[in-house]
C-alpha cells in the first residue's frame, strides 16, 4: 500500500511538473487595456485544429502577463482585432511582446482575414528564435523581391539556387532545430517558385524519406501548396482512371501501394497525402463519397501513427456532418426583417438551403428558378437563403420575395454556421428533409437537376 501511495504521489508531482512547463508573455500597452487575449497552437496541419495554450486579460493600466503551456518549441498564435499575431516560444521563455497600434475590427464579414504579423519581442538574447526568424525573413523577402522576375516569371531554377546559396552563406547552420527546419522549407519555397509548373523535384528532395513536421508552419505551408489536390490531379493524368477507380471504390490498400511503390513516398507520407487530399475530393462532388469514407475508416483502423488515426477520425466526423441522414446543423439566425429563425420554423417541409452572397453572379439567375420551385411545391418545400455579405440594403430588390415565399437570413455575423455546413464555395446548396435530416451531402444548384431530383424524392416519400 505504501509503495502504491508513493508511486501515486510521484506521478502527481510529475503531472504538476509537466503542466507547469510554460513560457511567460508580458507587455505594457495602455491602448489594449481591458482586452482579452487567447493564444493557441496548431499541433497538426492535417486537420488544422487549434489547441488553446493560454489566455489572460490586459489590466486597466495596460500591463499583461500570460503563461503559455508548452511541451516543446512551437509557433504560437493569437487573433485580436484586425491582426493574427504569431511568434515562436520554448517552454521556459520569458518574452516581452511589442504589439502593433490598436485597430478595431469593423467588418462583420465571416470570411474576413486578419493581417498576419510577427510579434516584436524585446529583452531577449540575440540568438532568440524570433530575432533569428525576423532577420532571415528580411533578407529572404529582399532577395525574392530582387529576383522574382527571373525565378517566377522566367522559371529560372539557377537563379533560385543562387538565392538559396546566398541565404545559406548569410545564415550558417545553428544548433536550433526549429530555425534549421524554418530555413530548410524557406529554401524549398524559393525553388518551388521556379518549379511551380512541375514541382516533382521539390517533392523528391523535401518530402520523400523526410520526417513529417506536423506542427511546423513552414513545412505545412509548402505541403499545402503541393499535396491537397495531388490525388485529384492524378485522376486527370494519363492512366488516371486507375486512381479514380481506387478512390471511388474505397480501395485503400491499392491506393497506398500506388503512392508507395509507384510514386515512392513512404507509408506515413502516403497516408498524410491521402488525409490532406480527401476533403478536396469530397467537395468536388466528382467522387463516390462512400469510397472516400471507406478510405478514411481504413486509416483510422490500420495506421501505425496515432496522429493519423486521430486526423482520419476528425476528418470523417467533419465530412459526415452533412452526409445523407445526418441531423442538419442548427440554423438559428436572424432574417432580414429581424425575426429569429430556426428549423422549427419549417416543420413538415423540405428546406432547400442556399449559402450565397448578394453579388454572386449566379445568384440572380438562381433566384428565378428557386421562385418557380417554391410556387410549384409550395406545400412541401421552403426556400431559405443565408446571405454571407452585409449588402442587404443595397441589394434589397434582389432579396425581395415578389410573388413567392422564401426566407433570407443574415449569415454575416456567424462564421460557425459556415464551418458546421462545411461551406467552401458560394453558392452552396443543401436539401433538408421534414425531420431535420440531411437529404444528401450537397444538393444540386437550381440550374442543374435539382427539380427532377426533388420531384423523385417527393414521389418516393409520398408513395
Amino acid at each position: 500500500m505504501r509503495m502504491n501511495s508513493a508511486i501515486g504521489l510521484w506521478s502527481f508531482f510529475l503531472l504538476l511538473a509537466f503542466h507547469g512547463q510554460g513560457a511567460e508573455l508580458k507587455w505594457n500597452n495602455p491602448a489594449y487595456a481591458g482586452a482579452s487575449f487567447s493564444f493557441y497552437t496548431i499541433p497538426n496541419f492535417l486537420t488544422e485544429k487549434q489547441e488553446m495554450v493560454g489566455e489572460s486579460a490586459v489590466q486597466a493600466d495596460g500591463t499583461f502577463t500570460c503563461t503559455i503551456n508548452l511541451s516543446k518549441t512551437s509557433a504560437v498564435y493569437c487573433d485580436f482585432d484586425v491582426y493574427k499575431g504569431w511568434l515562436v516560444l520554448s517552454p521556459d521563455d520569458v518574452v516581452e511582446l511589442v504589439l502593433p497600434p490598436r485597430e478595431e475590427k469593423k467588418s462583420s464579414n465571416p470570411y474576413f482575414r486578419p493581417k498576419v504579423v510577427h510579434f516584436g519581442v524585446k529583452g531577449v538574447p540575440s540568438d532568440n528564435i524570433n530575432l533569428l526568424i525576423a532577420n532571415f525573413t528580411r533578407q529572404y523577402n529582399l532577395k525574392m523581391s530582387q529576383n522574382m522576375q527571373q525565378i517566377f516569371y522566367r522559371r529560372s531554377l539557377e537563379t533560385a539556387e543562387t538565392v538559396v546559396a546566398e541565404l545559406q552563406s548569410m545564415f550558417p547552420a545553428t544548433s536550433n532545430e526549429y530555425f534549421e527546419n524554418f530555413k530548410k522549407y524557406k529554401y524549398a519555397s524559393v525553388k518551388y517558385t521556379a518549379l511551380i509548373q512541375d514541382p516533382s523535384p521539390i517533392m523528391e528532395e523535401y518530402f520523400i524519406d523526410q520526417p513529417i513536421l506536423y506542427d511546423h508552419p513552414d513545412y505545412a505551408e509548402l505541403f499545402d501548396k503541393l499535396f491537397p489536390k495531388y490525388l485529384q490531379y492524378a485522376t486527370q493524368q494519363t492512366n488516371g482512371q486507375k486512381v479514380s477507380i481506387m478512390l471511388n471504390s474505397g480501395s485503400y490498400e491499392q491506393l497506398l501501394d500506388w503512392l508507395t511503390l509507384d510514386m515512392l513516398f513512404d507509408k506515413l507520407m502516403a497516408e498524410a497525402i491521402v488525409l490532406k487530399g480527401i476533403k478536396p475530393l469530397f467537395y468536388s462532388k466528382r467522387f463516390n463519397t462512400a469510397g472516400l469514407f471507406n478510405i478514411l475508416q481504413k486509416i483510422t483502423d490500420t495506421s501505425k501513427m496515432a496522429v493519423h488515426q486521430a486526423s482520419s477520425k476528425s476528418i470523417f466526423n467533419e465530412l459526415a456532418r452533412t452526409m445523407y441522414g445526418a441531423i442538419a446543423p442548427a440554423l438559428d439566425l436572424i432574417d432580414i426583417n429581424g425575426n429569429f429563425v430556426s428549423w422549427e420554423s419549417f416543420t413538415g417541409k423540405y428546406v432547400y438551403l442556399c449559402f450565397t452572397r448578394t453579388d454572386n453572379e449566379k445568384f440572380a439567375a438562381h433566384k428565378e428558378l428557386m421562385k418557380q420551385f417554391q410556387i410549384t411545391y409550395a406545400s412541401d418545400l421552403a426556400i431559405v437563403v443565408v446571405i454571407e455579405d452585409d449588402q442587404l440594403e443595397k441589394n434589397a430588390a434582389l432579396l425581395k420575395n415578389d410573388g413567392f415565399e422564401w426566407t433570407v437570413l443574415r449569415g454575416q455575423t456567424r462564421r460557425e454556421i459556415y464551418e458546421n455546413y462545411n461551406v467552401r464555395i458560394l453558392p452552396t446548396y443543401f436539401l433538408i428533409d421534414p425531420q431535420g435530416r440531411m437529404a444528401g451531402s450537397q444538393a444540386p444548384w437550381p440550374d442543374e437537376n435539382f427539380e427532377m431530383q426533388f420531384s423523385n424524392i417527393l414521389k418516393a416519400t409520398k408513395n
